[in-house]
């Protein structure tokens, strides 16, 4: 069974100070802001000079951490992620129905999970999302992100082979409700969607 695989801890402990970097940035933006404008304002010079000085170095370190931390730990944890959701499908690739040629799929989220259905079958796949801890909102929509490419990646390759499908969409939804989002198209009137096939393209 497929699960997310890596040195988690590390890549959460670096992600978060690199998120810590971020507020330390604003933070220091602030500082620059006021600490200048008190100091013009009421004449001190001293603290004109301070924050002029400062802040700009303050800024510039928690940028470069930031950034660091994103690209070296965030991208790890998006390729670990890449990797399930791919692993995922390939083990419940019968509970996509590819012999159907018309297919619905919807995307919903818990705190730790997406669930994938198709049509109206009962069966769900489950990515399991837990082993990364509490997720962040962008975590969470990298993650559905990730869903929905593999889907458009999925279809466009099995039409490339030669699979016959009329429509082939998907739309996140809440709860219970049936759909609570864009319908977007994978395939329509048995032809790849332009924007999904220039992104299959793209990760191909």
């Amino acid at each position: 069974m497929a699960t997310i695989e890596g040195n988690l801890k590390k890549w959460k402990r670096g992600e978060l100070i690199g998120n810590i970097a971020l507020y330390v940035c604003a933070a220091a933006l602030v500082y620059f802001i006021v600490g200048f404008a008190v100091g013009r304002s009421q004449h001190i010079h001293a603290l004109e000079l301070a924050t002029e000085i400062s802040a700009p170095v303050i800024l510039a370190a928690a940028a470069f951490t930031a950034a660091f931390c994103s690209l070296v730990y965030g991208g790890a944890i998006d390729r670990a992620v890449k990797k399930y959701v791919l692993q995922t499908c390939v083990e419940n690739a019968a509970l996509m129905h590819p012999e159907r040629d018309s297919l619905s799929f919807y995307l919903s989220m818990d705190d730790s999970q997406i669930n994938l259905q198709v049509n109206g079958y009962k069966e769900k796949i489950i990515f399991d999302l837990s082993p990364l801890g509490k997720l962040s909102l962008t975590r969470k929509v990298s993650a559905l992100i990730e869903v929905e490419n593999r889907l458009c990646a999925t279809f466009c390759r099995l039409y490339e082979r030669g699979a016959s499908y009329k429509d082939i969409t998907y739309a996140e939804r809440s709860g219970t409700r049936r759909k609570s989002g864009k319908t977007v198209y994978v395939i329509k009137d048995g032809e790849p969607d332009v924007k999904a096939f220039k992104q299959y393209l793209k990760n191909k």
